[in-house]
């Protein structure tokens, strides 16, 4: 069990019995799986259904609905806030700077807004999976950065570690998403264009 003893101000660290890198480094190998960078899959082939190649004009995506284009364009953007909330969740946990991670779990904490998003995109059945995968894990990342946020702030040194283990597996399960994601980011560019065409 970690107790904390004093709070260093000028440098956001907490000094403990034991070491609270100790404690979370299960968190480390977690945050180290969830850290690294998502390469896009190509979503064409699945999402897309191409028109026939047999009149030998060049195929063109079957357009998406509307509000799919809007949802995943949202949720393009959210994922670069949401990597830099990993990277300084994972910076803190790894240099035991719990303002770090106080400051991570603050922007992560309301990305359950994006659920909105998710419903968007649940219109196009290419979709749907991922509508359903973000439906758990917005939430998941939302409440264990609002967890991790009280703790810290409460100094609660049995909480802190439990609270970011839950944050981890979270993150590690939407860095899951992200090649996905980004294959459908990359695909929006020219659905935005069937669009207004």
């Amino acid at each position: 069990m970690i107790v904390v003893r004093a709070r260093q101000r000028s440098t956001g660290r907490w000094r403990s019995r034991g070491s609270l890198l100790l404690a979370l480094s299960g968190i480390l190998v977690l945050v180290s799986a969830c850290g690294g960078t998502a390469s896009p899959t190509p979503a064409t082939a699945s999402a897309s259904g191409a028109s026939s190649a047999s009149s030998g004009a060049t195929p063109r995506p079957t357009a998406w609905p509307g509000n799919a284009v809007v949802g995943i364009e949202a949720l393009g953007v959210a994922d670069g806030e949401i990597r830099r909330g990993i990277a300084d969740f994972s910076q803190g946990v790894a240099s035991e700077d719990l303002a770090l991670m106080r400051r991570a779990a603050d922007g992560l904490a309301g990305v359950d807004v994006l659920l909105s998003n998710a419903d968007r995109i649940d219109i196009f059945s290419p979709m749907q999976p991922l509508a359903a995968e973000l439906r758990v894990v917005l939430p998941a990342i939302s409440g264990a950065s609002e967890d991790l946020r009280t703790a810290i702030d409460a100094g609660d040194a049995e909480a802190i570690p439990t609270a970011s283990a839950r944050l981890a597996v979270a993150l590690t399960a939407y860095a899951e998403l992200q090649p996905t994601l980004a294959g459908f980011v990359l695909e929006a560019i020219e659905q935005r264009r069937l669009l207004v065409n």
